[in-house]
């Protein structure tokens, strides 16, 4: 799913930055865009829902699991910086 546009139910558009899964549960990095699909300075971190073939997209509230994905996504863009080099 990671750079695809997902829309969710409050008509917000993000654009998915990154993916990584935590004891079974996949979760995404999230770019908010603008109503003119423009990068934005706000993200979100959210939780994979299924429901049957359906995937539901939930923001991540709880604030320890917040500093979790935080150092997680962290280490995914410091490797991926570092295969550049």
């Amino acid at each position: 799913m990671v750079d695809k546009i997902v829309e969710l139910e409050n008509n917000k558009n993000y654009a998915i930055l990154d993916e990584t899964t935590i004891d079974n549960n996949k979760y995404y990095f999230g770019l908010r865009l603008s109503d003119k699909d423009e990068p934005t300075n706000n993200y979100l971190f959210f939780t994979e829902d299924k429901d049957g073939k359906d995937i539901y997209l939930t923001p991540v509230n709880d604030d320890d699991m917040k500093t979790m994905l935080l150092t997680a996504f962290t280490v995914n863009f410091l490797d991926k910086a570092y295969d550049e080099v």
